[in-house]
Parts: structure tokens; C-alpha cells; sequence
């Protein structure tokens, strides 16, 4: 994804195609990786056991699959001229946009609940749990941010491009940390590793591909400097997650 610098704050006309607006024809077959990522690491721990999900976590799946769906279809719909419609899916991307942030809030009391209650398995120990709720909150603000200046930023083509992009970032840790672990399990099995091994070690591929970005659009772009500040927040899920500080702020706020 290369952008001339001629393109740098381009105006968006109201009812026109915004010069330059092919530079991101394929922009939306790296979005669907991210969402087939998505899909197969969440298969085995949601998609194929929806009984055992709560109304919650439902609604976060549902909103989260849908958002990076729509990641999908909006740079293929304006990048084909059917900007009418992009717009109309728009409105919709900020009411979905609300779901995963209003969800995703709402299904954090149950990682404390299970640290508490010790009823994880093995792979999700205490730290773990308590580490990642830092990274959840983290994430879901980085995620609203992101929104919110794509909206703001509507009428300049790279900024809202980056920005609503960058969104994946926000949402690609838990799905390609889970695929990480299964693939652990299948090709090496259970051993002394955890989550919050393989959380750790997710965050490099995805620090590298924002870093990639960063050099190939030959700019620190905002929306890719706050995506990797916050992916570096999976660094530090064991110390944050044994912090006996933490976890009684978790224990207060959640219980």
C-alpha cells in the first residue's frame, strides 16, 4: 500500500470519487487476511462452541466478525465507485463501531470472574487473565480512538483510509494469539507455555507489519504509531498481571 505524496490530504468531494482513490484497490485483500485470521482463531473457542457463550460475548463476537467484515467491503465498494453505498455502510460502521466498544467492556468482569474462581484452563493462569484485562482496555480505547478520527478525518482520503485501516490492528491480537496457541498444541502440544507466552510473542509480527507500513508509505502515520504503542502493551501482561496493585483495581471495579 503505497501512497504518492501528492495525495496527502486530498479532499474528499461530497459526491465524487476522491482523486487518487485507486491507490487502495487492493487494499481490502489485506483486510481479509485479518478477517480470516479472525475466523479460524476464534473457530475452536467460540465459533464452534456458541452454546457455551454468553448474551455478551455473543454480541461482541457478532459486532467484532461483522466490523472486520466491513473492513472488507468499504475500500472495495469506493474503490469501484459505488460510493453511495460506502456511505450508507458508514453509518452503520459507527453503530457497529459502539457494539464492539459497549461489548467488549461488557465481557472483561469475566476474566476476573475466572481468575478468581481459578475455572480457565491451564493455558489462562491467573496472570494471564489479570495481565490481559490491562490489554483488553487498552485495546478497546486505541479501537474508539481510531473510529472516531476516521469519522473526524472523513474528508481527507489517506487520513480516513489509515485511520479506519488501522482499526485491525486494534482487533488482531486476540484472534492471531489464539491461532498462535492452537497451532502450539497441535504441532509442539501442552507444555510449560501459557497465554501469556504466546500473547508475547504475537505482538512481534504485528509491531513488524506496522513498522513495514510506516517505512513503505515512507511516513509515521498516526493511526500505525498509536496501533503499535498499544500492541506493545502485550509485552507486559505478565508483570502487569502479577501486580497485586492491578488486580485490586480489576477485583474493584469488575466484581
Amino acid at each position: 500500500m503505497s501512497l504518492p505524496s501528492e495525495l496527502a490530504g486530498t479532499p474528499v468531494a461530497e459526491h465524487a470519487a476522491p482523486r487518487g482513490i485507486q491507490v487502495y484497490r487492493n487494499l481490502h485483500l489485506w483486510l481479509a487476511t485479518g478477517l480470516a485470521i479472525t475466523l479460524v482463531g476464534f473457530a475452536p473457542t467460540y465459533f464452534l462452541n456458541l452454546r457455551d457463550a454468553t448474551w455478551f460475548q455473543h454480541l461482541h463476537g457478532l459486532s467484532a466478525t461483522l466490523w472486520m467484515g466491513l473492513l472488507v467491503v468499504q475500500p472495495w465498494l469506493a474503490t469501484r465507485g459505488r460510493l453511495k453505498r460506502h456511505r450508507s455502510f458508514g453509518i452503520v460502521a459507527l453503530v457497529l463501531a459502539g457494539m464492539v466498544v459497549a461489548s467488549g467492556l461488557a465481557v472483561l468482569p469475566f476474566n476476573i470472574e475466572n481468575a478468581i474462581e481459578a475455572t480457565s484452563s491451564p493455558f489462562a493462569p491467573a496472570t494471564f487473565l489479570y495481565g490481559v484485562t490491562f490489554v483488553d482496555l487498552l485495546t478497546i480505547l486505541g479501537f474508539l480512538v481510531a473510529v472516531l478520527m476516521a469519522t473526524l478525518s472523513i474528508r481527507s482520503l489517506d487520513d480516513h483510509v489509515l485511520w479506519m485501516a488501522s482499526t485491525l490492528f486494534w482487533v488482531l491480537m486476540p484472534a492471531l494469539a489464539r491461532l498462535l496457541t492452537f497451532g502450539l498444541l497441535v504441532t509442539v502440544g501442552p507444555g510449560d507455555w501459557t497465554l501469556v507466552d504466546t500473547v508475547f510473542w504475537t505482538a512481534f509480527p504485528i509491531l513488524g507489519l506496522l513498522v513495514y507500513l510506516m517505512v513503505r508509505i515512507r511516513r509515521a502515520h498516526p493511526a500505525l504509531v498509536l496501533a503499535a504503542v498499544g500492541n506493545l502493551g502485550a509485552l507486559f501482561v505478565e508483570p502487569i498481571g502479577n501486580s497485586e496493585s492491578w488486580r485490586a483495581l480489576c477485583n474493584a471495579v469488575f466484581l
